[in-house]
């Protein structure tokens, strides 16, 4: 009974003092204080679920350089096309596609690229179709091949012949153009004629592309007005091994001769495979420095230290989380 009363009491004085409570104001002081730095705040850019190649990255052909481990993959061949390694076009991306006749009248040989989960074009667009060719054979004469762009409905939407004549590396190109907007296309290559020919860096690129970059994605990006631009990402820097993290050295330069690395979430989940995630570093240090500048953020790169992924590298039986002084992940020579 006496714990009832002096709730009831409590109860009544907080009534009591409800009026007061609801005068009450609470004044605030609008004045700016110190200001933000614009390098605090801003964006990070990771190539995670493919959001360099078949991302930001422009390229529409997966595979475009057959360096893959796979090296037909991303391409369905049909007739008779094997891969060569021989005199390269490029001496760090050394494989290339030969595609010969199919030794029968009505059957052909070419490849066939989907892209990344199918090709998305858009109705009026016009796409760079470029590649690097020569004869097959020294004693060749003229070789040609048949381009095509194609729609969901395997229906064709338009088609250039490109006429390759002399055996040394040569880049060759054409512009197609789409007449409507296809969610899922694909683009195919066909042999014409019955000289065989070597093929490699197939390449695709919307024309309205801004340095190699999509552009409606980067406007995207400026839109954010960013203070700072870090790349090319956090885990994927150290890779999952030594021989596969992040060298910036070699994602500058030509890009048909930087070398395909492999992506650090390509295996990473057995129960998520991406067995086709590599970076062929199109949009390397040069593009993201470029980006930067375009985007009106302070490049922030970060840069491999020289150890590996510690969380996939359980060397260390005390701790394997935290690497020995005598793992094989410290690397005692100069990065390259």
């Amino acid at each position: 009974m006496k714990e009832n009363r002096i709730l009831t009491v409590l109860a009544l004085m907080a009534l009591a003092l409800l009026p007061a409570m609801a005068q009450r104001h609470l004044s605030v002081n609008t004045r700016p204080g110190f200001p933000i730095q614009s390098t605090m705040y801003g964006i990070f850019f990771e190539d995670i679920n493919f959001g360099a190649d078949g991302g930001l990255y422009t390229e529409m052909v997966e595979n475009r350089s057959f360096e893959f481990p796979n090296r037909l993959m991303g391409w369905n061949a049909f007739g008779n096309v094997s891969i060569g390694e021989k005199t390269p076009a490029f001496e760090r991306n050394p494989h290339y596609a030969i595609i010969e006749p199919s030794g029968h009248s009505e059957k052909v040989s070419g490849l066939e690229n989907r892209g990344f989960f199918g090709m998305g074009l858009k109705q009026g667009m016009t796409y760079d179709f470029s590649v690097y060719a020569r004869l097959h054979l020294l004693n060749g004469k003229q070789a040609k091949i048949r381009v095509e762009l194609v729609d969901d409905q395997n229906d064709i939407i338009t088609r250039q012949t490109i006429t390759v004549g002399c055996n040394q590396w040569k880049k060759f190109s054409c512009t197609l153009q789409s007449d409507r907007t296809v969610e899922k296309g694909l683009m195919r290559i066909f042999l014409e004629g019955h000289e065989a020919i070597d093929l490699d860096h197939v390449s695709l690129m919307p024309s309205d592309n801004w340095h190699g970059l999509r552009a409606d994605l980067v406007k995207d990006l400026e839109d954010l007005h960013p203070g700072i631009f870090r790349f090319p990402g956090g885990c994927i820097v150290e890779g999952t091994d030594l021989a596969t993290r992040y060298q910036w050295k070699n994602s500058v330069g030509d890009v048909e001769n930087r070398p395909l690395n492999e992506n650090r979430w390509d295996n990473a989940f057995p129960y998520r495979l991406y067995p086709n995630y590599f970076q062929t570093y199109g949009l390397g240090f040069y593009e993201f420095f470029l980006l930067s500048e375009k985007i009106g953020a302070e490049p922030l790169p970060v840069l491999s230290c020289g150890l590996a992924c510690q969380y996939q590298n359980k060397d260390n039986d005390k701790n394997p989380m935290w690497p020995s002084t005598t793992s094989s992940r410290i690397s005692t020579t100069p990065l390259t």
